[in-house]
């Protein structure tokens, strides 16, 4: 599994975990690990900045919401499969493309790789992937909910 977070001015660590994720994991191995809600308190003001992820369990349990209502702006409801409306599902997207041709022979030559994409994020890409925001909802609006893919 691996994760990261984006937003306006920081970046998370690329964290890559060999195990299942359930709640616990969650909270524990990425969010507390990652720092990223003190990150995003320091840089914004604690409260000043909304946390957004997608829909999968471990993101939507009682105890994570609890957890992350207590330390953040949280967008709770996410509508489901809506990777158009989240930078970072963008931001794998791009790193899906750039990774295309590299071949990794093992899952240490993969790690390494993924490693090397995630340093090398310039701010001008987050900045560019955050601010495409508004164009991209205002395009999902005119095409009535429908996916934008193909069309940014």
């Amino acid at each position: 599994m691996i994760w990261g977070a984006i937003g306006c001015n920081l970046i998370s660590d690329l964290i890559i975990l060999n195990s299942s994720i359930n709640t616990d994991v969650y909270i524990k191995d990425i969010l507390k690990k990652s720092k990223i809600i003190d990150l995003a308190n320091q840089e914004h003001g604690i409260f000043n900045w909304i946390f957004q992820q997608d829909g999968a369990r471990p993101h939507t349990s009682k105890k994570t919401i609890k957890y992350l209502k207590k330390r953040c702006m949280l967008l709770d409801p996410w509508p489901p499969n809506s990777p158009d409306l989240n930078p970072i599902e963008n931001l794998w997207s791009i790193m899906d493309k750039r990774l295309e041709n590299r071949r990794p022979d093992n899952e240490e030559n993969f790690i390494q790789i993924l490693k090397e994409f995630w340093d090398s994020i310039t701010w001008e890409l987050l900045e560019n992937l955050i601010l495409s925001m508004n164009k991209r909802i205002q395009l999902v609006i005119n095409r009535d909910g429908h996916s934008i893919n193909g069309f940014y």
